[in-house]
């Protein structure tokens, strides 16, 4: 089965990656061009394709917002009281927060959510689930994220409501909705084909250029870290992150409260959570940490080696989550 995982989940993944590699040490690449070709191109199309077309109930959809926004503030929590423990100081303690908090759940997630768990049954399939994950750790970032960023700097309510407001993930979860709940009033309706063909067209594309850009983005040559904050955000990220994720689904399971149950008959939405709580840190953390004058190399070290380390601890836990359940 451990074979089957990385030649059948993992090879396609590592390869484009590898790819965007080897391209960026040959070529001359604007990483940044490639990141907005993502974020105003790419995954508005993607979230609008699969919310538009998803088959999950929309309590379903709601715990998944839900379950991803209390897993990262609960990891933001014991970040704050570890820093305190052991007397971090405040950029440090930012970037370990960030790194930790915010995981790459798009150029790495939604592949990964899609080879994973390609379709299952009525529920739908990964990148479905993947799809709100995605806008809800982008909502987080950019407001929460920034806070924690601009810790020596705090930013003003009203620039993080700007930057909100012209991310296109938002309009294009509206439409996706609005269109969702136009088909499942009636079994024969369909979207026009103007709308529906040119979102599935961008949405397949999203895959490739995003593991594409990741790869360009980690070509950078690394270099030695701070072992001891980075060794930190190695365990919270990649071993503690889907502990938290899997111990907060089956608390929410054993409550009862049934409209956030992710756990239950349907168990695999809770199986794609709980993998990817252990991907590697989010890019865009970086970016924030250097547009705000923090501990950027720190930010740097945490998004390559947790990239590096995930090529091991996630088959690993794929392996024992297609075990447990």
């Amino acid at each position: 089965m451990f074979t089957s995982i990385l030649l059948d989940v993992f090879a396609p993944i590592m390869l484009i990656i590898g790819l965007g590699v080897l391209v960026r040490r040959k070529f001359t690449l604007d990483i940044n061009t490639l990141s907005k070709l993502n974020i105003y191109f790419l995954v508005p199309a993607f979230i609008f394709h699969y919310v538009s077309t998803s088959t999950l109930p929309w309590s379903d959809m709601g715990g998944i917002v839900l379950v991803t926004m209390l897993q990262c503030m609960t990891l933001g929590l014991v970040v704050v009281g570890i820093g305190r423990l052991l007397h971090i100081s405040r950029p440090t303690l930012a970037a370990i927060a960030l790194a930790t908090m915010f995981y790459n759940s798009g150029n790495y997630g939604l592949p990964l959510a899609e080879l994973a768990y390609p379709g299952r049954g009525t529920v739908g399939n990964g990148a479905a689930v993947q799809a709100f994950v995605l806008m809800t750790m982008n909502l987080l970032n950019f407001t929460v994220g920034l806070w924690i960023a601009a810790a020596a700097k705090p930013v003003s309510l009203w620039t993080n409501v700007k930057r909100i407001v012209r991310l296109p993930m938002l309009p294009a979860l509206a439409g996706g909705m609005l269109c969702k709940l136009y088909l499942d009033g009636d079994a024969s309706r369909t979207l026009p084909i103007v709308i529906a063909k040119p979102a599935a067209y961008i949405a397949g594309a999203l895959v490739p250029v995003a593991l594409f850009t990741l790869g360009a983005q980690l070509a950078a040559r690394p270099r030695w870290p701070r072992w001891r904050p980075v060794g930190m955000v190695l365990f919270l990220r990649l071993i503690f992150g889907p502990i938290q994720m899997a111990a907060l689904l089956y608390a929410l399971h054993r409550t009862g409260y049934r409209s956030v149950d992710l756990w239950g008959e349907n168990a695999w939405p809770a199986e794609l959570l709980i993998l990817t709580a252990a991907v590697p840190t989010a890019v865009n953390t970086l970016l924030m940490t250097l547009e705000l004058d923090g501990d950027a190399d720190l930010a740097a070290d945490c998004v390559f080696w947790t990239t590096v380390f995930s090529c091991v601890t996630l088959p690993v836990w794929l392996l024992v989550i297609r075990s447990v359940f």
